[in-house]
């Protein structure tokens, strides 16, 4: 358990970090404020630290799961744009956005009703 929560603690400091964030829990938790004669009750100082390192604990919880949640839409868009490429290149050659030679048509059309000729004669005789 206190390893998870050594584990938590560096991975909250490293997102902190990066994110501009100057305390985290452990930071909160260790501070020490020097004693006057006329300063604040230690325990009541101690309570309000406790119940910001929840807050700050929470908003880590917060963060890192909607981080979480933008990589796995960035990655299913990614994976939706490959789909797509892939569509794209497994579309028919006759796509009506190509260009189609009409001379090749053509003759594809007087070579094949050439051939029914000839099968016709064939089969008349």
């Amino acid at each position: 358990m206190q390893d998870d929560y050594a584990r938590k603690l560096e991975d909250q400091k490293g997102l902190f970090k990066q994110l501009g964030i100057k305390l985290n829990a452990l930071t909160i938790h260790e501070k020490d404020f020097d004693v006057k004669m006329r300063g604040y009750e230690k325990e009541e100082v101690d309570r309000f630290l406790d119940d910001v390192i929840v807050d700050y604990e929470r908003f880590y919880d917060i963060i890192t799961d909607l981080l979480d949640k933008y990589k796995e839409i960035q990655r299913r868009q990614a994976s939706w744009e490959e789909e797509k490429k892939a569509n794209a290149m497994r579309k028919p050659a006759l796509d009506p956005t190509q260009s189609v030679d009409r001379r090749v048509v053509e003759d594809g059309i007087r070579q094949l009703e050439r051939s029914l000729e000839q099968l016709k004669i064939q089969i008349r005789d």
